[in-house]
């Protein structure tokens, strides 16, 4: 048996302190023998964040995974190689799992496991978004996470997800004009999955309106920034809560924004989840933002929209979710 524990040394947390995570294995589970540092970030983290909630696997390729959280930056990994004679871990890449503000309705702590396929499987429990003494934290859906051939992480909700689906709409190829929105009628829900495809072409931002009330007061902004770094030829995904909801309980927060590299003439795939307070946005299988939101329950439809010039939807299809719990299932279509 082998237990991880994270934490911090070298200064004050939040500060200047260096990440950590202690290795430790046992025969029984009841004595535990120390066998020394996995691993010390003094490189890849920012000064200051701890290594918390450590989750170690084999995610293939001959590399190891650690998935952990920072209480300065929230959900975040490591790939790299682990060496089984000195069990020590080393880093090779760094990246997030959450880009802004962790308190605020996104992501927290994860935990993370192999199935009996030998997948890597990750969940994570969300923060609330807003005052409240009914609700708190939840849970995000499972996530597989595999390694593509360059080694780069890759991610998408498990497949198991799709036996919830059910009557299912779709749109067809769509051109969206420069600045204009486009309402797809008899596609929305507060229950959903939508899988869309859309060629970004000439637009500067593209992406979907979704929980967009009847006078679109209310709405949830899912979009890419097309090359917004130029010297780098990098693309922005983002979610963008600031008109999610009307309600004075709701919190302030700026947009979920992460890095999303596609290839000339790549289209953006988007699988997006939503679960009546939580968004979760996949992309092309190589990044996902998740947030709370807080909708009124007539704010329940989706939209299309481009800026700066036109761009195209390819595909779109939309299936309302049913609920795994049987006292929910009154709930579902609505």
């Amino acid at each position: 048996y082998y237990s991880v524990s994270g934490t911090f040394q070298g200064g004050e947390r939040g500060a200047d302190a260096v990440g950590v995570d202690h290795l430790f294995r046992s025969e029984d589970l009841a004595e535990w023998e120390y066998l020394g540092p996995l691993m010390e970030d003094t490189f890849f983290a920012e000064p200051g964040e701890d290594a918390a909630v450590p989750n170690f696997w084999p995610i293939g390729n001959g590399k190891y995974m650690l998935l952990l959280f920072s209480h300065k930056r929230a959900g975040r990994y490591y790939i790299g190689e682990y060496d089984t004679e000195s069990h020590r871990f080393r880093p090779e890449t760094h990246g997030r799992m959450n880009y802004g503000p962790w308190v605020v309705g996104s992501l927290h702590a994860p935990s993370a496991t192999i199935d009996d396929s030998g997948r890597y499987l990750g969940i994570f429990n969300m923060h609330t978004g807003k005052d409240s003494a009914d609700t708190d934290e939840m849970m995000t859906l499972p996530r597989h996470y595999w390694l593509d051939s360059d080694d780069s992480l890759m991610m998408a909700p498990v497949n198991e997800v799709e036996s919830l689906r059910s009557d299912h709409r779709s749109a067809g190829p769509t051109y969206i004009a420069p600045n204009s929105e486009v309402p797809l009628d008899d596609i929305g829900g507060q229950s959903i999955e939508i899988r869309a495809t859309i060629a970004p072409e000439e637009a500067r931002e593209v992406g979907l309106y979704v929980l967009r009330s009847p006078n679109g007061a209310e709405r949830t902004r899912i979009s890419l920034y097309p090359n917004d770094h130029r010297r780098f030829d990098t693309s922005s995904l983002q979610i963008d809560v600031s008109e999610s909801s009307q309600s004075g309980l709701v919190w302030a927060r700026s947009p979920e924004i992460g890095p999303l590299k596609l290839s000339e003439e790549e289209p953006l795939e988007l699988r997006v989840f939503i679960d009546r307070s939580i968004i979760e946005v996949f992309a092309n299988d190589r990044q996902c933002l998740t947030v709370r939101v807080y909708p009124h329950q007539l704010s329940r439809g989706v939209s299309l929209f481009a800026r700066g010039g036109g761009a195209r939807l390819l595909s779109l299809d939309c299936w309302q979710m049913r609920s795994i719990w049987p006292e929910l299932r009154t709930y579902e279509g609505r």
